[in-house]
């Protein structure tokens, strides 16, 4: 009976110090640093200590606010230089990737996409998720990243 008691104690201790990390977690709302998207209901990037979890980008050119022309390969390049801007405004880059997640408006364009992927990502590479599913504005392609500040 002892030993149970010692038991739940510990387990007590260890649960209330694993909670005690978790209560001293900054987290932080970041704003969009494109002026299109600064009313948008969401953040560009949230950062919880030293990982940032960015919203899902797609194709789109935030000078005219039009998905770019040219097709999912044209539409993968701009998408991940729009991640490319948000990491830079908080001063990280594609080396700082460490999970994708893609989503392909039509899973046929896999091949395509990723070779255009590959182009950007070759070393270290993020894990990554991919799937279909239907997107918004028309888009053929969203990412979402997460990324570490060292």
């Amino acid at each position: 009976m002892k030993l149970l008691l010692k038991l739940i104690i510990i387990l007590l201790l260890l649960i209330h110090l694993s909670c005690k990390n978790d209560a001293d977690a900054v987290i932080k709302h970041h704003k969009s640093h494109e002026k299109s998207r600064k009313n948008v209901p969401f953040s560009d990037a949230v950062q919880v200590n030293n990982l940032y979890f960015l919203t899902g980008q797609i194709g789109k050119n935030h000078t005219t606010g039009k998905i770019v022309d040219g097709g999912i390969e044209a539409e993968t390049r701009q998408t991940i230089k729009n991640i490319e801007a948000v990491l830079q405004h908080h001063n990280l880059t594609l080396k700082n990737v460490v999970k994708c997640v893609v989503i392909l408006s039509d899973i046929k364009d896999f091949s395509k996409m990723n070779i255009i992927y590959r182009t950007y990502f070759k070393d270290k590479l993020p894990a990554r998720t991919t799937f279909a599913a239907n997107l918004v504005a028309g888009a053929k392609i969203e990412i979402e990243v997460v990324a570490v500040k060292k």
